[in-house]
């Protein structure tokens, strides 16, 4: 039963268009719905591997555009000439100490479609939620421009309402969405982050 819910219609269109994942729809119904990333923007893509969201970001930003990505695995090579990426753990990444030799000087938008291991024991799969969580936020803060968005994926656990607080002190507006994409027995969420506030400092979860 696993091995064919794996193959469902959108593993078998990204197997036909040439995309490393399933999940490169669940990223194309978040920019259909809020239009986060334009044309010549920079995007951090965290948790890139495979480099389905890669892919589809590149296209999303064009040939003036940069997309890098992050991952503690390593991603195979991709051909377009847009695309950075970097073998690491964003666990222990200053990524102030990254981006200058790439020359940037900072993200219109931060994508995360990491997943953290799961245990199927509530206090530690919310420990490891959160831990990922507070690791990918110190990115956001120091990576992020003034005003950009961010995309990240969490889960319904008791530690949601505490995200959802971090997220709405640091950002205009904060939206949850489930894309089509998402297998329905699937508890993940994406928040959908827009408007960066300045540097003032915030509170932790």
């Amino acid at each position: 039963m696993a091995r064919f819910v794996l193959k469902d219609s959108f593993y078998k269109k990204a197997k036909q268009e040439g995309f490393r994942a399933r999940s490169a729809y669940k990223l194309q119904e978040i920019q259909d719905r809020f239009h986060l990333i334009r044309k010549d923007d920079r995007v951090l893509d965290l948790g890139c591997a495979p480099g389905s969201w890669l892919q589809l970001l590149s296209q999303m930003v064009g040939g003036q555009g940069q997309v890098i990505g992050i991952d503690i695995l390593p991603t195979l090579s991709l051909t377009a000439g847009n695309i950075t990426t970097i073998e690491a753990d964003i666990r222990k990444t200053d990524i102030s100490e990254v981006l200058p030799g790439y020359a940037i000087d900072g993200f219109n938008v931060v994508t995360c479609d990491i997943a953290p291991n799961l245990s199927g024991v509530r206090e530690v799969d919310d420990a490891r939620i959160e831990e990922l969580f507070e690791a990918v936020l110190q990115i956001v803060e120091a990576a992020l421009k003034p005003g950009g968005s961010f995309i990240i994926k969490s889960f319904f656990t008791n530690v949601q309402k505490g995200i959802t607080n971090a997220l709405q002190e640091r950002f205009v507006k904060v939206s949850t969405y489930k894309p089509a994409a998402s297998r329905s027995v699937s508890s993940e969420v994406y928040f959908i982050c827009q408007g960066k506030r300045g540097t003032e400092l915030h509170s932790c979860i």
